[in-house]
């Protein structure tokens, strides 16, 4: 009996864990919605992002990432090297996750050796929604 509860118990903790991320939601913009979380990847800490097409149709999305970490900027939000872009099929969603597959996210927390690099501000800028 005791071995049971142990097991029930470690099954619902590990699914408490599982439900614990907490999207908030950024913006919605011609039909996606655009939803952001913190998760732990390791000893790093990443924002990542949800895209979900509420569309009937298929749509790419394109926007500039703008970066900010120690209140320095790192990515200006206007060159072609912050420049990303995701095709989203019909009502299809997409979201980021430490394997880093199909997965748009900013460091939060990033430690390098004894320095934590903290992110101070970040934009997602000149979003745009093209139907494919």
């Amino acid at each position: 009996m005791k071995k049971v509860l142990i097991l029930i118990l470690t099954i619902f903790s590990f699914n408490s864990f599982s439900q614990s991320e907490k999207w908030e939601n950024l913006m919605e913009i011609e039909g996606v919605k655009i939803d952001k979380t913190i998760i732990e990847c390791g000893v790093n800490e990443l924002i990542t992002f949800r895209f979900t097409n509420l569309n009937n149709y298929n749509v790419s999305v394109m926007f500039y990432e703008e970066v900010w970490v120690d209140g320095q900027c790192k990515q200006d939000g206007f060159s072609e090297e912050n420049y990303r872009e995701l095709s989203l099929k019909s009502n299809e969603i997409i979201s980021g996750s430490c394997s880093f597959a199909d997965s748009f996210y900013i460091g939060n927390k990033i430690k390098r050796g004894n320095k934590t690099m903290v992110l101070t501000h970040f934009d997602l800028k000149n979003i745009s929604v093209i139907i494919k």
